[in-house]
């Protein structure tokens, strides 16, 4: 009779080791692949459409580029207190607070709580006939 060939023990083990070793870099490469496609695509919709790579824009990519002003358009600051207006850190008549807004082509006043309330009416309402863009800060009543 013929007696089924001797395996080595070791030989098993060494087998379903590098088996386990395969399978468990095939698992990480393929995480991996998943884990980089969900972040690209995450990228792709939060950042634009697109990475930035190809040159695919509108025009040769030559010239000085579309310039824009920094700051927005000048306003004069005016400030009504009980000691009377300032425009710009300077003390100016009613008739001048408005000359010099009207130039500027808009107003920010600020009306401190001391001040007397018909001056601040009567600069008010010439400001309204005179400057067309006027953001007023007044202090809550009640204080």
């Amino acid at each position: 009779m013929t007696q089924p060939p001797r395996t080595d023990p070791r030989l098993a083990r060494d087998v379903a080791k590098h088996l386990d070793r395969r399978r468990m870099r095939r698992r990480v490469v393929v995480w991996t692949a998943l884990l980089a496609a969900v972040i690209a695509a995450s990228m792709y919709l939060t950042c634009g459409h697109g990475f930035g790579l190809g040159g695919a824009g509108e025009g040769p990519g030559e010239g000085p580029g579309s310039a824009r002003p920094l700051t927005g358009p000048r306003r004069c600051t005016v400030r009504v207190a009980a000691t009377g207006i300032t425009v710009d850190g300077k003390a100016m008549s009613r008739s001048q607070a408005v000359a010099a807004c009207k130039a500027a082509g808009g107003a920010d006043v600020l009306v401190t709580g001391d001040a007397r309330e018909g001056e601040w009416k009567a600069l008010k309402a010439a400001l309204e006939s005179a400057v067309t863009d006027i953001v007023v800060h007044e202090p809550p009543h009640g204080r």
